[in-house]
């Protein structure tokens, strides 16, 4: 499951950029245009487009900082000759729990 987060999650940071990309030429041609009405429109999907991008990355550092100790809870002697130590298991869950409580912060404020 953490594996398919990250491609989808890698999937859509690619996709994103690439509309960044042509929301900036838009904004480009509508300032050449001079469309005030549509340079607004142009700057409004751009900063949504920021705002989906910035969520996708930080789901990527989510997914990286939980997929070892996932893979150290799947072996089957996890309990008794783990392979990743306890204070280590246990920062990259508390790293992973800080960032997952900055991403629904940032959702939340916008």
């Amino acid at each position: 499951y953490i594996v398919g987060d990250f491609l989808v999650s890698c999937l859509k940071w690619r996709e994103l950029k690439k509309k960044l990309t042509e929301a900036g030429q838009r904004l480009l041609w509508k300032k050449k245009e001079d469309d005030k009405d549509g340079i607004i429109t142009a700057l409004e999907e751009q900063k949504t487009i920021i705002k989906n991008l910035r969520h996708v990355k930080i789901q990527v550092i989510r997914c990286l900082l939980f997929i070892l100790p996932a893979i150290n809870w799947s072996l089957p002697n996890w309990a008794t000759d783990p392979w990743l130590s306890e204070p280590v298991v246990n920062g990259l869950m508390l790293g992973e729990a800080y960032t997952c409580v900055y991403q629904s912060i940032r959702n939340i404020c916008g």
